[in-house]
């Protein structure tokens, strides 16, 4: 394993052969942990994060196997190899069945247990090479969602590759067009589904009546015109990640339905009677408050509960500062590549306007300004006029803000109003304070709250 040292503990209540092992592995290089018992051996293994275990098939505590089961629960990489003095091709089956490396008959050959932890670090090394590899492409294959440095980005991100490994379900918050599918794709790159179906489907996009067909699938004469029987995207995402959109949309009796799956693993096609048992996971996504929803009771608090183990919030592009520029420049690269054009740099004065504008809209919005500019602009750079822009100085008229909530609202009245008063103030923050009515202080930390800068705004 590059440059990691390979540690390894051994786990046998022969004080006398645990030290003798303990000296030779140690002369070979590995850094070595000794228990006299399986429940002390469960308790370094997790502790000291080791890579390899060398487990007693027989210990007064706690069985080799039992040992085993649990270091290869907690932690699925490790390898383990059994001691005993004991043989038998029960034996052997049981422990390959539990997730053993392989055993050893006592007394122990020591050229034996050597070639054997040589091809167990060969193992790791191959998965650690696989794992750099991965990330690597992950990297390379970044998404418009994923461009940017904004605190708030950071964090959800951050967040997502945490518990991307899991088996959790996860819940994913945001207006629309801030990248709620990008997100859970990323999930599921990240995690050990990766080889199994994505899908996703907009639950307010589809009638109730069709949405349960296409979640649950159907059985041959279900309905009129079922003439055949066929699974729905839970089965088809089984050993993969559903992402069920607009969640909050969902009627009470899917809801119920939906509740059962994900606690029970398993559910009936329409006009089934024979349980399909699927380990699916799933991501839900939503831009509306599940929790105001089911306290006032239109939606299922016992679902919410469930579906709400681990919350990932993505910020608006309103509040995500320069991220709107990286991303502008991101789309304008790509589009003008698609159509053969020579772009250059946006200009310091179109940035201010993408900065300041409201973007309702979100990533999704800036996208297809950024596409549309492209197509009917002419020459080798983008200007105001490009883009369409027109209330860019005030982005907080009452049909852009339909649909968003009274505190959505007026914080986006709050950034417009101020990133209008600091351009006409010409950048000068002591002036845009009197001239709004805010101390210098206020006023700076309502600036960098909305990602307005100063030195920015001419």
């Amino acid at each position: 394993m590059t440059g990691t040292r390979v540690r390894i503990l051994i786990a046998d209540d022969e004080a006398r052969l645990v030290a003798v092992l303990a000296k030779v592995l140690d002369e070979e290089g590995y850094a070595v942990f000794t228990a006299s018992g399986g429940a002390e051996a469960c308790a370094i293994a997790e502790r000291e994060q080791v890579h390899l275990a060398l487990v007693d098939l027989t210990m007064p505590d706690r069985s080799g196997l039992e040992v085993l089961r649990t270091l290869r629960q907690r932690m699925p990489a490790i390898r383990v190899l059994l001691m005993t003095a004991y043989a038998s091709a029960e034996t052997a089956v049981e422990a390959m069945k539990q997730g053993a490396l392989d055993y050893l008959i006592k007394p122990v050959a020591l050229d034996e247990l050597k070639l054997h932890l040589r091809r167990a670090v060969a193992e790791l090394s191959l998965e650690e090479e696989n794992r750099v590899l991965r990330d690597a492409l992950d990297r390379q294959s970044g998404t418009d969602a994923m461009i940017g440095a904004s605190p708030g980005l950071n964090a959800a991100l951050a967040l997502a590759r945490r518990v991307a490994e899991s088996a959790a379900t996860i819940l994913i918050l945001g207006e629309s067009g801030t990248g709620k599918e990008l997100i859970a794709r990323e999930l599921h790159r990240r995690s050990p589904r990766r080889t199994g179906p994505f899908l996703a489907i907009n639950c307010a996009a589809i009638p109730e009546s069709m949405l349960e067909r296409e979640l649950f699938g159907h059985e041959k004469g279900a309905f009129t015109g079922a003439d055949t029987g066929r699974p729905g995207l839970i089965e088809a995402a089984a050993e993969g990640t559903l992402l069920l959109d607009e969640i909050g949309e969902m009627s009470p009796g899917l809801q119920a339905r939906l509740l059962r799956v994900i606690e029970g693993h398993d559910f009936l096609r329409l006009g089934g009677t024979r349980p399909v048992r699927v380990l699916t996971r799933f991501v839900a996504a939503t831009n509306r408050d599940l929790a105001a929803l089911a306290k006032a009771g239109r939606f299922r608090e016992d679902l919410y509960h469930r579906l709400n183990v681990v919350t990932i919030a993505l910020p608006p592009l309103r509040d995500r500062g320069d991220d709107v520029v990286l991303l502008a420049e991101h789309f304008l690269r790509g589009f003008s590549a698609d159509r053969g054009r020579r772009m250059d740099p946006l200009a310091p004065e179109v940035c201010r306007a993408l900065r300041t504008y409201g973007w309702p809209g979100n990533i999704r919005e800036l996208r297809n300004v950024i596409e549309r500019a492209v197509l009917l602009g002419s020459g080798t750079s983008l200007n105001l006029t490009d883009l369409h822009l027109q209330d860019a100085s005030s982005p907080s008229g009452p049909a852009q803000l339909a649909g968003r909530t009274l505190r959505e609202a007026r914080e986006a009245f709050e950034r417009a109003y101020l990133a209008e008063a600091l351009r006409s103030c010409g950048g000068n923050v002591t002036r845009t304070a009197e001239r709004v009515g805010l101390d210098r202080r206020n006023l700076q930390l309502r600036l960098k709250r909305y990602g307005l800068k100063a030195d920015e705004t001419p």
